[in-house]
């Protein structure tokens, strides 16, 4: 998580302020660049944050997640995520809770003025503690690198790819049984952002919902690494956001790669809060540290 005060240094995102007072975000800024939270993948940055619920439909299954994340140290993070399946494949089906998965994350590298955020995090997903039914019995562990970019660098010959800004993610699940593969986890997103075409680039005349838009396309993989572990799998994920001063909403289209990902396009939503703007003094703030 940035320090609210260097965020609220940042000119090009005070005159933001000045036309869009309700986005005042304390969450996700890197100069004058707003990375809104990602949906299929995870964004680079240690935040009080809360996705509740976020509700994904297609392939023969529904599930409904949260994930509660809070800071513990200024950039230093612990996230909390669990969810319920319902999967109903053809010639069967089972439901239940899936595994507890907890993530501490380290934002080690912020540069403002290059728009670039890094992180490193290790998730630890809980064998045995969802249903068996739907949950693994095995504990899987993913460290992981996180990383965020904006291209506000770019020369005035190409201003108007300003807005666009790539997230993405690089992680190596070990589960921790011999029976199941070890397998890259590697996702991201490429968006667009209106509010900083609108801010920094070139006055579009947007009305303020339409400047909180932001078009994005997820992608999240997993390849194995072992033999006769399968190939990749994964989906693309297009969509927007809207993103105000407390919540966010999302929705994306899930499009599998290949047969082996899934047969049918299905659908992502998610209403996300940004607790460290909701409660900036009291649970929006890291326990050790005072105020970010």
């Amino acid at each position: 998580m940035t320090i609210a005060s260097a965020r609220l240094r940042a000119a090009g995102f005070a005159a933001g302020f000045l036309l869009f007072p309700q986005l005042v975000h304390a969450h996700g800024v890197v100069g004058d660049r707003f990375f809104p939270a990602s949906i299929a993948s995870d964004d680079p940055f240690a935040a009080d944050e809360l996705a509740l619920p976020t509700i994904s439909l297609g392939n023969h299954e529904e599930d409904y997640d949260f994930e509660y994340t809070k800071t513990i140290l200024p950039h230093v993070s612990l996230s909390l995520e669990g969810g319920y399946v319902d999967a109903h494949p053809p010639g069967g089906g089972a439901s239940g809770w899936d595994n507890f998965e907890i993530t501490p994350t380290w934002q080690f590298l912020t540069d403002p003025k290059a728009e670039f955020v890094m992180s490193a995090a290790m998730s630890f997903e809980i064998g045995g503690s969802g249903s068996k039914s739907v949950a693994d019995t095995f504990t899987t562990y993913t460290p992981k690198l996180l990383f965020g970019k904006g291209f506000g660098d770019l020369p005035d010959s190409m201003a108007l790819l300003r807005p666009l800004a790539v997230t993405g993610v690089v992680g190596y699940a070990i589960p921790g049984t011999s029976g199941e593969s070890k397998a890259i986890e590697w996702s991201g997103a490429v968006e667009y952002s209106l509010l900083y075409l609108q801010n920094d680039v070139r006055d579009q005349g947007f009305s303020k919902f339409v400047a909180h838009l932001t078009p994005l396309v997820e992608f999240a993989m997993t390849s194995s690494t072992d033999a006769g572990g399968g190939g990749t799998t994964g989906t693309i994920n297009p969509g927007i956001l809207w993103s105000g001063q407390y919540t966010q909403l999302g929705i994306e289209a899930v499009i599998p790669v290949n047969h082996a990902s899934g047969d049918t396009v299905g659908a992502l939503l998610q209403l996300h809060f940004y607790v460290d703007d909701i409660f900036p003094h009291s649970l929006g703030t890291p326990i050790f540290g005072g105020n970010k």
